[in-house]
């Protein structure tokens, strides 16, 4: 493999999981070594949190979690990442928090970093659902896992209690689903435009999957825009009889107008871009398909952060939010962070408007030692032991074997240097970036050792069975759980 394309396979590692590569010849980025203070570890030892449990407990009284409602006062929007999606510790943990946040703190709506549509059919009946066939059609395969579960075995059972946790996501990447909903809701009004709904959805599908003729694209894209447009105005000039069908989620109608004009946006502003990245891949271009995939994320985290402001701001403003996503949509400048294996584009968090910002709470999650999986599931070793200045290194010496550290609210002094001053940190527990930790985040969830996750394969129909174009890239498009597998 050329030096150029070694490079652009890493970047896709780092982004969508390459199969190919990890195995040997991979030569990761130089480690500075840096003095570390001893007034580092002692500040850590007094001022870090000890997180005593990583997964939810039957009589959980969350002891080791109650400093978290003096970090989170004011915030309306915690947003909780992960350096993995394939670490089981990372879920655990996640879930657990949820947990603590919507029983302690008042937290009624958690979104993921999933398909926006997707998880607000799901939500419609997770209450009557199994947690397993919830969590299938709400979230991407990457989180299918034995130790996501109880998250969703909580949201059925809190379905029926005053105060339910409502599901939610913010991603625009479809995956593979809706068209059978929207065929189902639609069937009791008018059957013609059921099956228009299901053919609409599923040619948008497919052409995300698998086009690489930009031409052709250019040629029917516009056919594809009007039958959204049909469906849009079908829906507004129907409302009360579809309203109907589901008198509990008054939402409902408004949560399908915007999703309707997201896939017209999607269609006419970005899916381009993906197209022509499989098209450069396909080739061997892989300059010309670098930059078509920094235009596509930069679109994409666009979309999410547009699309997260509006459940704050339309769909729900009056509940507060929690959010689940990678390390790298939710922190605060991705620009300023180096990473040799990607480009360092605006991300959401970058990309939320201020007073969205203002209101968030941003948690980033690392490792320190063990095994997490890429994307395609394949086991990704932690580099361990960590070179001296490295932020798991720092972390290490806290004393704790989990720990929760406040950044917010520290201010630059001797203890603290480390977190106003540039390091290096493991994305994936595999490629070094470099970034000032306070930039970045609010918070940091350290976890000693992380395990690969126990998948559960998925048991719902979906366009996962359907031939790519994409794969013969070398990526893994449905790695995601969904058409692209990005992080």
């Amino acid at each position: 493999m050329n030096n150029k394309r070694k490079r652009f396979a890493l970047a896709m590692a780092a982004c969508l999981s390459v199969t190919t590569i990890l195995s040997s010849n991979v030569s990761f980025a130089e480690t500075t070594a840096s003095t570390e203070d001893p007034a580092w570890t002692t500040w850590l030892q007094k001022r870090s949190h000890a997180v005593e449990k990583l997964a939810p407990s039957q009589g959980d009284t969350y002891r080791d979690l109650r400093f978290l409602k003096k970090v989170l006062k004011g915030k309306r929007v915690v947003m909780l990442g992960e350096s993995s999606h394939g670490a089981a510790e990372f879920n655990s943990a996640k879930a657990r928090l949820i947990q603590y946040l919507h029983e302690e703190l008042d937290y009624d709506v958690i979104a993921f970093e999933s398909g926006l549509v997707e998880t607000a059919a799901a939500d419609l009946h997770a209450g009557q659902a199994t947690p397993l066939n919830t969590m299938q059609n709400a979230i991407y395969g990457i989180w299918h896992t034995k130790e996501t579960l109880p998250l969703f075995e909580y949201l059925k059972k809190e379905k029926n209690s005053k105060d339910p946790l409502t599901l939610a996501g913010f991603d625009m990447q479809p995956q593979g689903n809706y068209q059978e909903f929207l065929k189902k809701w639609f069937e009791s009004v008018d059957p013609a435009m059921a099956e228009k709904a299901y053919q609409t959805e599923s040619r948008f599908l497919q052409t995300y999957a698998t086009e690489t003729d930009v031409e052709r694209f250019r040629a029917e894209k516009g056919s594809l825009i009007n039958a959204y447009k049909d469906l849009l105005k079908f829906v507004r000039d129907n409302k009360r009889a579809l309203s109907s069908r589901y008198p509990k989620h008054p939402k409902l109608i408004a949560i399908t107008e915007y999703a309707l004009r997201d896939r017209i946006h999607t269609i006419d502003h970005i899916l381009e871009k993906y197209i022509l990245f499989a098209k450069y891949m396909q080739e061997e271009k892989y300059e010309e398909a670098q930059k078509a995939l920094d235009e596509a994320s930069v679109l994409r985290d666009q979309a999410m952060a547009k699309h997260l402001t509006w459940l704050a701001e339309k769909l729900y403003p009056n509940k507060k939010i929690i959010v689940w996503a990678h390390n790298i949509h939710v922190r605060k400048a991705n620009t300023k962070t180096v990473n040799p294996y990607r480009t360092s584009v605006p991300t959401m968090g970058q990309l939320l408007p201020h007073r969205m910002k203002n209101k968030s709470y941003v948690v980033g999650l690392y490792m320190n030692r063990g095994v997490s999986a890429l994307n395609n599931r394949e086991p990704a070793p932690v580099r361990y032991p960590h070179p001296e200045g490295n932020l798991e290194s720092i972390l290490e010496k806290a004393g704790h074997t989990n720990l929760f550290v406040d950044l917010l609210r520290q201010g630059n002094k001797p203890g603290t240097k480390w977190m106003y001053t540039e390091r290096q940190a493991l994305d994936w527990g595999l490629w070094d970036e470099k970034l000032v930790p306070r930039e970045q985040y609010d918070g940091i969830l350290f976890i000693d050792e992380t395990h690969m996750p126990a998948y559960i394969d998925n048991q719902t129909k979906s366009l996962k069975s359907a031939p790519s174009v994409r794969s013969a890239s070398g990526v893994e498009p449905w790695v995601h759980g969904s058409i692209w597998g990005h992080r």
